[in-house]
């Protein structure tokens, strides 16, 4: 079985036009406003605030004072990130609505098509995604899918990192910060 070059790039290319899209219309819905870039300068304070009273936190031996202060700007980190999670909720819902589309539509025209070979036998996660709507029992054969989600993630990091609307880093995950953080 032949592998056409050209239906690989053409989902490449699709996949790099639907997060570009994708990407656009969360920066007119989010990352223009004044209000997200005002909640993200918050954000940033809130963050280097914390990362100070950390070290200092190592520094000093009023423990349970500086353990106080370091909780309650973590209360604000949290709060803030709550805020930028909410101001992105109807722009994340476009981006998915918009990749849904996409994803249908090549998907008519590519379902049942070998689009690539893969040089390894995937394990059995990724046989799923690697193999869905195709016959045979081939499993290196791979569908447009798993091209497609490749491709998604490899140009919308990109995209965010050269646009710089990747937002604020945070100190800690989404659980807050590790537990050893405080203990001495």
């Amino acid at each position: 079985m032949d592998i056409n070059i050209g239906e690989t790039l053409f989902i490449i290319v699709g996949a790099a036009i639907s997060i570009s899209v994708g990407e656009l219309v969360s920066w007119f819905l989010v990352y223009r406003n004044a209000d997200y870039k005002d909640l993200v300068s918050r954000i940033e304070t809130a963050v280097a605030k914390y990362n100070k009273e950390k070290e200092q936190f190592v520094k000093e031996t009023n423990a349970k004072n500086q353990e106080k202060r370091l909780s309650q700007i973590e209360s604000q980190i949290k709060g803030l990130n709550y805020e930028m999670t909410f101001k992105k909720m109807i722009s994340n819902a476009a981006v998915a609505i918009l990749s849904i589309v996409t994803i249908n539509s090549i998907g008519n025209y590519y379902s049942g098509i070998v689009v690539a070979k893969l040089p390894f036998e995937p394990f059995w996660i990724l046989q799923q995604i690697t193999h869905r709507g195709l016959n045979g029992e081939d499993l290196t054969d791979c569908s447009y899918i798993f091209i497609y989600i490749l491709s998604a993630l490899i140009f919308k990091s990109n995209i965010q990192k050269i646009f710089g609307l990747e937002g604020p880093k945070m100190p800690f995950g989404p659980g807050g910060p590790q537990p050893s953080l405080f203990k001495q």
